[in-house]
């Protein structure tokens, strides 16, 4: 299930948004697109956990065909937007054994588990991911770039 209402933020924002930032083929490149100018015009209302990083390095390479350069250029990007980095609290990090116990991978029981803690809300464009936990704090890209047409 995912969050109804226009959500005052946080917003955690996860690697499967800012991935489609640089691949054309990525099917809600728009949206994803709509995030990024958010996160430009308010930068403050959105946060990343330290993990973030590490699994867009991932899956960049293995999407770009393990292009160095252009890798290290969609990172450089990501950096120049300046968002906030939170580490999970103590009871954050309990939240996220929680959720990966219900199916969640390590990386989206993360974000959850970070969005539940900030009073925030997740944006996933993993659908599957979405459809495995009913939180009110979890909103699917699709449904986010809908409550926050331009």
């Amino acid at each position: 299930m995912t969050a109804e209402r226009r959500h005052d933020g946080p917003w955690v924002v996860d690697a499967s948004v800012i991935v489609a930032w640089f691949f054309t083929d990525e099917p809600e490149r728009q949206a994803a697109l709509r995030v990024r100018e958010a996160i430009c015009e308010q930068p403050e209302r959105w946060v990343i956990p330290p993990l973030l990083l590490t699994e867009a390095v991932h899956v960049l390479a293995r999407k770009s065909a393990r292009d160095e350069r252009f890798v290290a250029q969609a990172v450089g990007v990501l950096l120049r937007l300046g968002l906030r980095t939170i580490a999970l609290s103590e009871p954050a990090l309990a939240r996220a054994v929680h959720w990966s116990c219900r199916g969640l991978s390590g990386y989206d029981a993360t974000y959850l588990a970070l969005a539940e803690d900030l009073g925030g809300c997740w944006v996933t464009s993993d659908a599957r991911a979405a459809r495995r936990v009913r939180s009110s704090h979890l909103i699917t890209l699709r449904h986010w770039a809908r409550l926050h047409r331009g």
